[in-house]
């Protein structure tokens, strides 16, 4: 017979499918033709051409019950003369209700030898010959549906891969605008360097911030641009990651240093070699004198009250020694008086001599000494106890630390935040301490003092704003694995507006002049960052505050997710 296989293979199955049912109803006298596919089970008919059985595309029969499951194996075409002489067929339920004389199938396999679905004749009469005849035909032609499945399977794979690459530069294109739109509106300076350190790149905000102008460093060494006390610190961070965080001095255009902020990141390629380090900076140097200005405040507001701390209790101990001094000297004066009368052989102790003994006691006012000079020794013990007070308080307060974290007293860490604040907050509150029995809290405690501090000066400043006489209440108490300091006031409270922004940097709601707007900021840094725990607050607004650190006892690695609180209620 014929065959249609010049361009069959070239167009999409549907259509191929249809020409093999057309040329083999038109060459191959069989009642019924048709191009099936087997899927979940059952057999779909796709191209259909009846004569006899009133089937039409679409229609379906289960694969179990089929002619075709029992015939087609392999690639070879199969022939049943006699359908009906099939037994697997003879006892299904099609062949009660479908009438078959004669079958010829063969089968659609895709390229990786999956059964697709079937050439398929049937003729409700006996036509052995004409079928014999013709059966190598089915299998070419078979064996073309296969080919243009494979055709159809890879030009959908290419149009998938085709949509995959167009996608791709499609997000690229995003990608590339959305990198020069965040590049071009930063106010951040973004470099790249290349494996040698040659400046590639550099955004347009390096103009502004640092004065250089792509043409003056474009091709010259970052390590030119940095302060040489600072090379060795970057250089031993680079060598050891591919990213992390720097703060170093660079040479700014106009020929002075600038304190950068920077963070950077290594590009390697598949071998590990260094291809790019991408660099985003930011010039602090104004942000470092503002917190040297904050430095220099709290130190000078410090050295205030330590100042009076030890000066109220000297006055009265320099007092009171020079009382001493000339009450010792009086008493001495009398007890000469005594001595020479005793030791005087003519008076051998001549009761006319007790009037001016007498006399002399009253010249020194005996009874008075006898009431005061004790009163004065305890004042200047108690004064000497207040300045030793003082001086272990500022002990524990100045500890340097040595950025690790040991077993701490927090209550001893709290008591001497709040003594070397007496001074500020004695003007405006008494302190209520009640320090619960806690176990030691593994932290660096250099830093919780100064979060401490901050919490307590804070606290004053609250209650200082209503204008009366107020209470700074530090409380704590050990909650399961973690302890719990408090620092409550009965200040103005903290108006709803601001709530969240307390923990902003730099901002206050005091006066110019009584707060950089950092002392709470640095608390959280310290208590969140550096130690895994919380700093929360509750507020209301005439009636105080509450400040709420939560640590872990066993240190920040035994510390899992906390969310900062930062909403009062």
């Amino acid at each position: 017979m014929t065959s249609p296989e010049s361009g069959l293979a070239l167009l999409p199955f549907e259509e191929a499918s249809d020409q093999v049912v057309d040329f083999l109803a038109q060459t191959v006298p069989m009642a019924f033709w048709s191009v099936t596919r087997v899927v979940d089970g059952r057999q779909v008919y796709l191209s259909v051409r009846d004569d006899a059985y009133g089937k039409v595309a679409g229609d379906s029969v289960a694969w179990s019950e089929s002619m075709c499951q029992h015939m087609v194996a392999g690639t070879a075409p199969a022939i049943a003369p006699d359908a009906m002489a099939v037994p697997e067929y003879a006892g299904t339920t099609a062949a009660r209700t479908l009438t078959i004389g004669s079958y010829v199938g063969a089968p659609i396999r895709a390229a990786d030898g999956t059964l697709f679905g079937t050439i398929c004749g049937i003729d409700p009469g006996r036509r052995p010959d004409e079928l014999l005849a013709r059966a190598p035909g089915l299998r070419l032609l078979a064996d073309l549906l296969s080919r243009v499945l494979e055709a159809a399977s890879l030009q959908a794979q290419a149009e998938r891969r085709t949509r995959h690459v167009q996608e791709a530069q499609a997000s690229l294109a995003r990608s590339e605008a959305m990198y020069r739109l965040l590049v071009g509106a930063t106010r951040d300076a973004i470099s790249r360097h290349d494996a040698s350190g040659a400046l590639a790149f550099v955004s347009p905000a390096a103009q502004a911030l640092f004065g250089w102008s792509p043409e003056t460093v474009l091709g010259r060494n970052w390590a030119e641009l940095v302060h040489p006390d600072d090379l060795p610190g970057i250089r031993d961070q680079l060598a050891a990651g591919d990213g992390g965080e720097s703060t170093f001095r660079v040479l700014h255009g106009d020929e002075h240093w600038v304190w950068v902020e920077a963070t950077w990141t290594v590009v390697r390629d598949d071998d590990g070699q260094v291809l790019d380090v991408l660099v985003c900076s930011r010039d602090i140097t104004a942000r470092r004198a503002r917190d040297a200005a904050s430095q220099r405040e709290s130190l000078e507001r410090l050295s205030a009250g330590l100042a009076h701390g030890i000066n109220t209790p000297m006055q009265y101990v320099g007092d009171n020694a020079r009382f001493l001094a000339e009450a010792f000297e009086d008493l001495m004066g009398l007890v000469e008086v005594y001595r020479e009368t005793l030791e005087d052989p003519a008076t051998g102790g001549s009761p006319d001599l007790l009037p001016a003994m007498r006399a002399a006691e009253q010249d020194v006012e005996i009874g008075f000494l006898q009431t005061e000079v004790p009163s004065a020794v305890a004042q200047t013990l108690a004064g000497i106890d207040r300045v030793a007070a003082v001086v272990r308080a500022m002990r524990v307060f100045s500890h340097p630390g040595h950025g690790q974290h040991v077993p701490t007293d927090l209550n001893e860490a709290l008591s001497a935040a709040v003594t070397v604040t007496q001074h500020q907050v004695a003007q405006v509150a008494d302190v209520e301490l009640e320090l619960g029995e806690l176990p030691p809290v593994w932290c660096d405690v250099a830093e919780l003092n100064q979060a401490f501090v901050a919490l307590v000066v804070n606290a004053a400043d609250a209650v200082e704003e209503t204008g009366r006489r107020g209470v700074v209440r530090v409380r704590t108490v050990r909650d399961g694995a973690d302890v719990v300091v408090s620092v409550s006031d009965d200040g103005v409270g903290i108006p709803e507006e601001v709530r969240s922004r307390v923990f902003d940097p730099f901002f206050t709601t005091k006066a110019v002049g009584r707060g950089t707007g950092q002392g709470l900021p640095l608390a959280r840094t310290v208590v969140q960052d550096g130690h895994g725990g919380t700093l929360s607050f509750r507020t209301e607004p005439g009636v105080g505050t509450t400040m709420t650190v939560r640590l872990p006892i066993a240190g920040v690695r035994s510390a899992g997710p906390r969310a900062l609180a930062g909403a009062g209620g």
